[in-house]
């Protein structure tokens, strides 16, 4: 086995995620003895088919939670942690180009979890701003862009290259039918591949996929990560019929707008 496997791949797995189970268990001992916690955010967002409430309250219990009390007490601007997921977004893109995968997966996570902390910094420290949430929608789409362009370029010139193409199609389109939308006075967040499930499923199929690869593919100069490829295809499939399902919902509702004045 390469050294550069076990490094990034192997020994940290292993040790990150046993710490990660552990901690699972004892957030489920904890739901059972004081109920599932209800966090505001994840309650405006709702659970979905392919990510769960219980696993988005466990993030926020062990990761998110404890770093933005942190940050609320170092009064640290949410805009410093927009930018820095930004960074993080750029190097799993590079992480993706020289085919780290793992690496890239542990920084999509990363970022990730910066994006789900500057909000909820300004909310903590009442500094919310519209400048903020402009800069935080345009580095989010910065970020998906780097991180699935570094996957096109891993896999140029296969078959798989056009399927990041359309997976990254749909993230954004994802993205822009509710900015439209609401741009329009249309409450549109409808659908199951969100951003969220996009970056958990990326995140996961890049940190896994080398562990499969010494099985599937040992040996191979330049593996193909099979994982990653299933995790790219329901993104690109689930993605684009978030997007489809968001169009044609805010069209009727418009179409509904437009005939009542007609009718008046």
């Amino acid at each position: 086995m390469p050294m550069e496997v076990f490094y990034m791949t192997i020994l940290p797995f292993t040790v990150i995620a046993t710490f990660f189970l552990v901690m699972l268990i004892a957030f489920y001992v904890r739901t059972i003895v004081y109920g599932m916690p209800d966090t505001k955010r994840i309650s405006e967002k709702g659970e979905s088919v392919f990510l769960g409430r219980f696993f988005m309250e466990y993030w926020f219990w062990l990761v998110v939670n404890p770093i933005q009390k942190i940050f609320v007490n170092a009064r640290l601007s949410p805009d410093i942690i927009t930018v820095v997921s930004l960074f993080f977004g750029i190097g799993a893109g590079l992480a993706f180009h020289y085919g780290w995968f793992a690496l890239a997966g542990w920084l999509i996570f990363a970022g990730g979890t910066c994006d789900i902390l500057d909000g909820a910094v300004a909310r903590a420290l009442k500094t919310t701003k519209k400048s903020g949430a402009f800069l935080d929608s345009n580095v989010d789409r910065f970020t998906e862009i780097f991180t699935f362009a570094g996957l096109a370029s891993y896999y140029n010139g296969t078959p798989v290259a056009y399927l990041v193409y359309f997976a990254i199609a749909g993230s954004l389109m994802v993205s822009y039918t509710r900015a439209r939308a609401e741009a329009l006075n249309i409450d549109c967040k409808i659908g199951n591949m969100q951003r969220p499930e996009r970056i958990v499923y990326t995140g996961f199929g890049a940190v896994l996929s080398p562990i499969v690869a010494t099985v599937l593919e040992p040996g191979a100069v330049k593996p193909i990560y099979h994982l990653m490829v299933i995790a790219l295809l329901i993104i690109a499939i689930f993605s684009n019929t978030t997007a489809i399902r968001r169009f044609f919902y805010t069209y009727n509702k418009l179409k509904g707008i437009d005939n009542n004045k007609e009718g008046n």
